[in-house]
């Protein structure tokens, strides 16, 4: 008698079932993630090509925040540079309208009348009753003192906890302290004017400090950079440049020092201007005068007034000097730094494009047509349906339906 099993038919029915709830359950986590997989080895032969574009694009993302991260703090310097530019600007105003045919001290003239020379009336000047200053000297005076404080700030402008103008050294404060350079220049303006003192310094001396900050053999009380008031690691030249890697071969350097010739120029200007010591331009006698007498307060140095005078402009105008080359010096920092970002926004437009093309070939390895998936789960849903009937059929039969 010939036997009937169902037993091969039920294995072989399992197994497409197991085959077919597999397929399904796969399409419906691709249409639900729009992912082929949610395993790499699930990828294949493309599984290469998918790590590859990855690597590719997480660099790219590296070199995206290098990117917007110096482009802030680009942005950040170049405000503090034109605003310290535009403070600049308003001080060299006061100093081209200073006009040297006023006299800028109060008083009247004091002649000096030698009694060795009775007959001959005496009418050189030799200096003035006050050494008040006029509302000009004052109020530039002024100025110069109140800001101050403000290009100090701007010059230890930061970006969250880092210094933007002090190189590598990003931790430290460029400008420490300018108490020193307070100090210093008032000496300096005490020992120019006294030509009696022992320290007394010639007009060439004095401008030649404020110029030059290196000190020399030939000139030893050079305003240096110690003394204006930066921290040490400027001051020794150790503030290493500040670059942002751009992609794999490509730096930008973005460097812009708070100890430029422009910053500091300025800051050795402003300490002039504001100095206590600084008025009166001309020598103050007390009244009456009599011929001999010592002056109450020294003005610029020389024996008669007109020689105080062109004592005083010339300093005046060697000051005036440096603060125009100070601006030309910071809009050469403003246009090095504007250049800079030109080579990052080019950067970023190339990087953005490169991520595109990364994403693009990440989405080609790993994603799936949605519209596509849906009609495959469709088909795999209704072919799945059918079996599980069949499956059900057979497991009802029996050798009395059979027969």
């Amino acid at each position: 008698m010939t036997g009937i099993s169902t037993l091969g038919q039920a294995l072989d029915q399992i197994e497409r079932l197991k085959s077919q709830q597999g397929n399904f359950d796969l399409l419906s986590y691709q249409l639900s993630s729009g992912k082929k997989t949610d395993k790499f080895s699930g990828l294949g032969s493309e599984l290469l090509t998918s790590k590859r574009a990855r690597a590719s694009f997480q660099s790219l993302e590296v070199y995206k925040t290098n990117i917007d991260l110096a482009d802030n703090r680009i942005e950040q310097s170049l405000t503090a540079l034109r605003e310290f530019r535009v403070q600049t600007e308003k001080l060299r105003d006061f100093l081209l309208n200073f006009s040297e045919e006023s006299a800028h001290q109060e008083g009247d003239f004091i002649r000096q009348d030698d009694p060795l020379t009775p007959t001959v009336t005496e009418t050189t000047p030799i200096g003035y009753s006050s050494g008040e200053m006029d509302i000009d000297f004052q109020t530039m005076a002024n100025y110069a003192n109140n800001i101050e404080g403000f290009l100090i700030d701007l010059i230890n402008r930061q970006e969250e906890d880092r210094y933007l103008f002090s190189g590598s050294d990003t931790l430290n404060k460029p400008l420490v302290s300018t108490a020193t350079l307070t100090a210093t220049m008032e000496t300096s303006i005490a020992n120019w004017k006294n030509e009696a003192s022992p320290s007394n310094i010639t007009t060439a001396d004095f401008i030649a400090d404020m110029r030059e900050r290196v000190a020399t053999i030939t000139n030893p009380d050079a305003f240096t950079d110690t003394i204006v008031g930066y921290n040490p690691t400027m001051t020794s030249g150790g503030a290493g440049n500040v670059y942002a890697r751009i992609d794999a071969n490509s730096e930008v350097d973005y460097t812009s020092l708070a100890n430029n010739q422009g910053f500091r120029d300025v800051l050795v200007a402003v300490s002039f201007l504001k100095s206590e010591n600084l008025p009166p331009i001309a020598d103050v006698y007390a009244e009456p005068y009599t011929f001999g007498d010592a002056p109450i307060e020294e003005g610029a140095p020389g024996a008669t007034l007109d020689e105080q005078r062109n004592a005083f402009f010339e300093v005046f105008n060697a000051v005036e000097s440096m603060i125009t080359g100070a601006l030309k010096n910071i809009d050469k920092e403003i246009q090095n730094l504007e250049l800079a970002r030109v080579r990052l926004d080019d950067a970023a437009n190339t990087n953005r494009q490169q991520q595109e093309i990364a994403k693009s070939i990440i989405s080609d390895v790993e994603d799936v047509d949605i519209n596509e998936v849906a009609v495959k789960l469709t088909s795999v849903q209704t072919s799945l349906d059918a079996s599980y009937r069949i499956t059900a059929m057979m497991t009802e039969m029996s050798l009395v339906n059979f027969i």
